[in-house]
């Protein structure tokens, strides 16, 4: 979770936060491999929980977080949050394992992808229209005898919440 994290903090591209498990870089959100809205991209330790964790969660603007953990890992799992657009779709979604990167339309749109040698599931639980707010499980698992050395999130407008590591 992010209650390590003074909320209101704010991180930019660039940043880098020093976790228990992991080293988390902040870097440029991109579409179609190219950085997107740099004067708008940051995240912020926000007292919610839109991602159905305790708060604080971690909110992205137009950021990708890079997290490498402390030791490679099997399984990786966080609850999640989307918004929409105000255009009422969704920005596309940067995803990366293992050096390997994917966009895509959606969180939601990776599930079954393989990347860098990780299986994603991503499981949508709950559809709020009335904030457009799209919320759900978002989880990578190395193949049998693999590892996740590396992975990185992020989105137009994404929340972030219990993210857990698996030996």
């Amino acid at each position: 979770d992010f209650s390590g994290l003074a909320v209101g903090t704010k991180y930019h591209i660039g940043d880098t936060v020093n976790a228990r498990h992991a080293t988390i870089t902040f870097e440029p959100y991109t579409m179609g491999g190219n950085p997107v809205g740099e004067a708008a991209n940051f995240a912020e330790a926000q007292q919610a929980k839109i991602a159905g964790g305790a708060p604080p969660e971690m909110g992205l603007k137009t950021l990708t977080v890079k997290v490498v953990p402390i030791q490679p890992v099997t399984r990786v799992r966080m609850k999640l949050a989307q918004n929409m657009t105000p255009t009422g779709g969704f920005g596309i979604s940067n995803f990366e394992v293992n050096g390997e990167k994917h966009e895509g339309p959606s969180f939601a749109s990776a599930n079954g992808k393989r990347l860098g040698g990780a299986e994603i599931s991503a499981n949508l639980v709950n559809v709020n229209p009335s904030s457009n707010w799209y919320v759900g499980t978002f989880e990578l698992r190395a193949k049998p005898g693999g590892s996740i050395s590396s992975f990185s999130i992020g989105g137009h407008t994404f929340r972030l919440d219990d993210m857990c590591f698996a030996q």
